[in-house]
């Protein structure tokens, strides 16, 4: 596919294929990243790891789930990252035309099973799309780490067709684990006080998640309502395998890491308020 400079005020003939989309990308503070290999919602299986290919995180598995069939249809990734999870995903809905949108896209860390659209845009928007040209909007886990959320569902359903579905996930401000590091005096993990270090919390990874606005489920019910639109599916998923990826490729775990591992593997038993809420909504 070319790589293309386009007028994002212009709509693009989706007919042809997404294009890719140049802008400048603006990196957050605290170093974080979409761009981070830990934090893609994937990793490759390590070399001599029984089977082959890659290992989902539970939450985008979950996601995976909820979304629709639409044989020849449009999927639309918003914050899609490298791309991996929009191929997975598009493969699941049987979409002819699978898009990603995110400011730059690194390369996957392993191929996609199908081809993917990228266009390199800011996420909310406004984004180069013809109203209603997409079957499913998705986005996972991008809106808790914008300014303004609800200009991402204003958009998403200003993207769908009549019929489309949106699947979006998000941490969930009043999960277990949030609950229980409150209770302990500590900062909840992905509830930050600052952009540039993490503080009030001596576990994990020691740099901010770049969560600006978190939502619990009462919350993300009444934003949904606000721009019609109706909850159709509700899951919940864990993010414990994410936390100990990243706590892996940032230092060999010591006893405290290995400590705090098995008190999540067993907090991963129960079954209610997790980590991630995913869900799927209609107009």
């Amino acid at each position: 596919m070319d790589d293309l400079d386009i007028d994002l005020d212009i709509d693009i003939d989706l007919d042809q294929g997404a294009p890719w989309a140049s802008v400048t990308a603006t990196k957050p503070a605290g170093g974080w990243t979409g761009a981070d290999p830990r934090y893609r919602g994937y990793r490759a299986k390590r070399s001599g790891h029984a089977g082959a290919g890659v290992l989902l995180d539970h939450r985008v598995r979950v996601a995976i789930d909820l979304v629709p069939g639409t044989a020849g249809g449009r999927l639309i990734d918003l914050g899609a990252g490298d791309g991996f999870v929009t191929a997975e995903l598009g493969a699941k809905a049987g979409a002819a035309l699978a898009v990603a949108v995110d400011v730059g896209f690194p390369d996957p860390l392993a191929p996609r099973r199908r081809k993917v659209s990228c266009v390199s845009a800011f996420v909310p928007g406004p984004l180069p799309f013809k109203a209603a040209s997409f079957d499913v909007v998705v986005s996972l886990e991008c809106i808790e780490h914008l300014l303004d959320p609800d200009a991402l569902l204003e958009e998403a359903k200003r993207l769908l067709k009549p019929g489309g579905r949106i699947v979006l996930s998000t941490p969930r401000l009043d999960s277990l684990l949030v609950v229980i590091s409150l209770l302990a005096g500590v900062q909840p993990p992905g509830v930050e006080a600052s952009s540039r270090r993490r503080y009030g919390n001596p576990f994990g990874e020691q740099r901010p998640s770049g969560h600006v606005h978190l939502f619990t489920r009462k919350a993300m019910g009444e934003a949904l309502a606000a721009h019609g639109l109706r909850l159709e599916a509700y899951r919940e998923a864990r993010f414990s395998s994410s936390w100990w990826q990243a706590v892996r490729a940032s230092r060999r775990p010591g006893p405290r890491d290995l400590a705090v591992r098995a008190v999540l593997a067993a907090y991963d038993l129960i079954p209610f308020k997790k980590d991630v809420m995913v869900l799927r909504a209609a107009p």
